[in-house]
């Protein structure tokens, strides 16, 4: 009797853990995130690299009805390499880090582009400046180690989420790009 209730506790923990397998954090060191904005004049480009990376990840390629995307991203160590640059995409008629501190995503469902493609696409709500919009991302997971680096690249309108104004000869949509490398839970 004591065999089988050992047995069963072995069996439920491991149970519990290939549950767990699924859920993954994202890690400073290998994740990174950017906005491109180019000069509609001259086509000079200009990126900036966000902050850090936050959240959790549910994913597993063979159960995405479960997988699920939640992700801050801080915007208040932000770099464009340029002094004035960085004191303006910081402003309050950019990002206004002061007051909105980090961009969030949040996934209402993740499918796959087609059948056995490593293509996958979150289907969720990006909100920058407390503005939230419908959102479909292309992004590439790839297994490393323990966990996967997720690559994706999407444009965000910046006059949808009052990001400069028209005057300042910015193009208009603005590239953005994110690669999170996420480990086990």
């Amino acid at each position: 009797m004591r065999n089988n209730f050992i047995s069963s506790i072995i069996v439920s923990t491991a149970l519990f853990t290939g549950a767990a397998a699924q859920q993954y954090v994202p890690t400073a060191k290998g994740s990174k995130t950017e906005l491109k904005f180019t000069y509609h004049k001259d086509d000079e480009a200009i990126k900036c690299s966000l902050g850090v990376i936050k959240g959790k990840i549910n994913f597993d390629p063979k159960k995405l009805s479960a997988a699920s995307f939640d992700i801050t991203i801080g915007t208040s160590l932000l770099n464009t390499g340029i002094t004035e640059w960085n004191k303006t995409v910081k402003s309050e008629s950019f990002l206004n880090t002061a007051k909105y501190p980090a961009i969030h995503l949040k996934s209402t469902s993740v499918t796959q582009d087609k059948a056995g493609s490593i293509v996958y696409i979150i289907h969720g709500n990006l909100t920058i400046k407390g503005i939230t919009k419908m959102v479909n991302i292309q992004f590439v997971a790839t297994p490393l180690g323990t966990g996967y680096i997720f690559r994706g690249g999407f444009d965000v309108s910046r006059q949808g989420y009052d990001l400069g104004t028209k005057d300042d000869k910015l193009d208009d949509p603005v590239a953005m790009f994110i690669e999170i490398k996420a480990d086990k839970r």
